[in-house]
């Protein structure tokens, strides 16, 4: 009897221990227990959603090198280096998501992905990455909005564009702004 209570305790242990999760970036960031399980689907601070399979679409580098700064390239015999400007535009398809840091530090989520010959693997830090726009996105961040808002008035100003259709642009835009 023993026996079969430990079989199944540990049958129930081995589940749980590799249940797959949804985590939102609200969640990961105020957490204070790294998130246990598989990770399967991840809700950005912008409010997409990732999936294992989906794909991450590169935008332009952030460094002045021609490099990615949040975006590593690594393979299996060497060591990780910052993912050159040849990864501009490229989509890598998710493979996996990770948690990465500290109680102390906060938690973050890490995206690993697939490169173009397949020999290799891209880690994104995604929302470092989607801060300094090396990632794209089709939501606004907070930069985009405020440049669109100011671009919106200055159609107003110059009577290109209505009160009404300002007043509209401003209305949905204010929310992202304001980090809503």
């Amino acid at each position: 009897m023993k026996k079969v209570l430990l079989v199944l305790t540990m049958v129930a242990l081995t589940f749980s221990m590799n249940a797959q999760v949804t985590i939102s970036y609200e969640e990961l960031s105020s957490s204070t227990k790294r998130p246990r399980g598989i990770i399967t689907e991840y809700v950005t601070s912008l409010g997409d959603t990732l999936k294992i399979g989906d794909k991450i679409a590169f935008a332009n580098p952030s460094n002045g090198n021609n490099s990615f700064v949040y975006i590593w390239e690594m393979s299996a015999m060497s060591n990780p280096v910052l993912a050159s400007i040849r990864a501009q535009g490229f989509e890598s398809q998710i493979i996996k998501m990770r948690v990465l840091g500290t109680k102390r530090r906060g938690y973050t989520i890490s995206i690993v992905g697939k490169t173009a010959m397949g020999l290799s693997r891209y880690y994104i830090q995604y929302e470092k990455a989607l801060s300094v726009n090396e990632v794209k996105t089709d939501k606004l961040n907070r930069e985009q909005a405020i440049s669109k808002l100011k671009e919106a008035k200055e159609l107003f100003e110059l009577d290109m564009i209505s009160k009404e259709e300002y007043d509209a642009i401003k209305l949905e835009l204010t929310p992202i702004i304001k980090n809503k």
